[in-house]
């Protein structure tokens, strides 16, 4: 049973918390820095508890030596965590309705249906009181929760694999599990999703694109390439523009994980001093976390098709096709503009 007081640790907690181990941080420093109780970072050391082999020294004949060290791993954890949530299923959905299951199983066996067919066909019949869905039936014969007398070898069918991306390392700076939850509801101004458009291959040059997630107007740059620093100038080319009213038009940005947008210090730092914005990683390959970014990008692939060579693109042509993006009429505004929406905004500060 779990303490009271404790909570679960996501994927990227427990990368933090390897990586914070290995640096030799005492058990208490790292609850604090995760933002959980020191009965959860102990929880966490028992569930990713492994034994790992260790170089110890070279003898004189050039032979290695290795000893066996007690340490934690966050795939192990990982994965003994996903073990013990299997176990936790909700009800069956069929209830101690037997009858619908025996009724399938009669109409697959003697009848030669497939178990979709014979679902559909009581269906129909209303030969049973309870409703499943067809994904429902195939995972409890899949399962073997009820089904005792067919198999997924008698339906012939084959399991779906999916192949999910995880988390390999913590980001490089504030994960989004730490962004504030107003900031997903949509309810505040000034949250924006940052993201690069690349150029044609083996051409550098990039759109830099941001979008404020509440109006969706869109901000572009054509930059030379997709590095750090060059994000990073301009950004501050941005603060520029806004002065001393970046704080309050830019309150947080959501990037992606790519190299591009390594350098979190220097696009939180303003270049008046302090702290300018908060910068906020979304999880590798979930490129919905930032998905007004996304969709307005297929707006610009319009305009700019995949596979043009920036290169040539002018700066007015650019700017053109920002300002084509944000007069757009959008239904989720009552088909007022986005240009018009963020001067609304604007007015109010």
């Amino acid at each position: 049973m779990k303490r009271k007081g404790t909570k679960d640790l996501t994927l990227t907690q427990r990368r933090e918390l390897e990586n914070y181990l290995k640096a030799g941080l005492h058990k208490k420093r790292i609850a604090e820095l995760l933002g959980v109780c020191l009965a959860t970072v102990y929880n966490e050391l028992a569930r990713g508890k492994c034994t790992q082999k260790v170089y110890s020294y070279t003898d004189y004949w050039g032979e290695n030596h290795y000893r066996q060290v007690t340490a934690y791993s966050a795939d192990i954890a990982e994965y003994n965590y996903r073990l013990n949530q299997s176990s936790h299923g909700a009800p069956l959905k069929s209830g101690n309705d037997f009858t619908l299951v025996r009724e399938i199983e009669n109409r697959v066996i003697n009848g030669k249906l497939s178990p979709c067919a014979a679902l559909g066909r009581i269906k129909r019949e209303n030969a049973c009181n309870t409703s499943i869905s067809k994904t429902t039936l195939y995972r409890y014969i899949r399962a073997g929760y009820i089904f005792t007398r067919i198999t997924m070898q008698d339906v012939k069918l084959k399991k779906r694999h999916y192949q999910k991306a995880t988390v390999k390392r913590p980001p490089k700076g504030t994960s989004i599990e730490k962004r504030p939850a107003g900031i997903a509801a949509r309810d505040s101004f000034g949250h924006w999703e940052m993201d690069c458009i690349l150029s044609k291959k083996y051409t550098k040059d990039t759109l830099l694109t941001f979008t404020e997630r509440l109006t969706r107007f869109e901000i572009m740059f054509k930059m030379p390439n997709h590095k750090a620093e060059t994000v990073v100038r301009y950004v501050n080319k941005l603060e520029k523009r806004f002065g001393k009213r970046f704080r309050q038009l830019f309150k947080s940005i959501t990037v992606d994980n790519g190299v591009e947008f390594s350098d979190f210090k220097g696009l939180e730092k303003s270049i008046y001093g302090g702290k300018r914005t908060s910068v906020y990683y979304c999880h590798p390959y979930t490129s919905c976390e930032r998905g007004s970014n996304e969709r307005l990008n297929r707006e610009i692939r319009r305009l700019i098709p995949k596979g043009t060579d920036l290169s040539i693109i002018s700066d007015k042509r650019i700017k053109d096709v920002e300002t084509w993006v944000n007069n757009y009429p959008r239904e989720i505004f009552g088909y007022a503009t986005s240009a018009e929406m963020f001067a609304l905004q604007l007015q109010a500060i």
